[in-house]
């Protein structure tokens, strides 16, 4: 049977480092992506493909991560070729809890000034990331 490519190998992630030194790593991989040109883009898909490797590991371990959302997306638009279809499901999903996260602050009562305004921020960034793979896409 077939795993996702961001599925494969998940049995191992019970030996792998922690979870946000795995974050971070993930987040240094998908740097590399734009910044190797090799040419035929051989390293820049290894690069791509490990990090929705290790954050496909992230997500199994928790869903509830959007920054891990969010960066799947934009790992699956620095393959070659890009893959729009993969990276509108976990910018939508990002957009869902952002969208969720803002409503329960919102009307939680507190004085959560900061944090909404870095939610909006946040939700202006992934809209933005779909506009553009919309416009794109036309």
């Amino acid at each position: 049977e077939a795993k996702a490519r961001e599925l494969l190998e998940i049995d191992a992630a019970s030996t792998l480092p922690e979870y946000g030194f795995r974050l971070q790593t993930a987040k240094i991989m998908l740097e590399c992506t734009s910044l190797v040109d090799d040419g035929n883009n051989h390293n820049k898909e290894r690069c791509s493909e490990s990090a929705i490797q290790v954050l496909g590991s992230l997500l199994a371990e928790n869903d509830e991560v959007i920054e891990v959302w969010y960066l799947l997306g934009c790992a699956f638009m620095s393959c070659s070729p890009p893959n729009p279809d993969s990276a509108r499901h976990y910018w939508e999903n990002a957009i869902t809890m952002l969208t969720k996260a803002k409503e329960q602050m919102e009307h939680s009562g507190e004085d959560v000034a900061c944090e909404l305004e870095v939610i909006k921020s946040q939700l202006e960034e992934v809209t933005k990331k779909l506009d553009e793979l919309g416009e794109e896409m036309e």
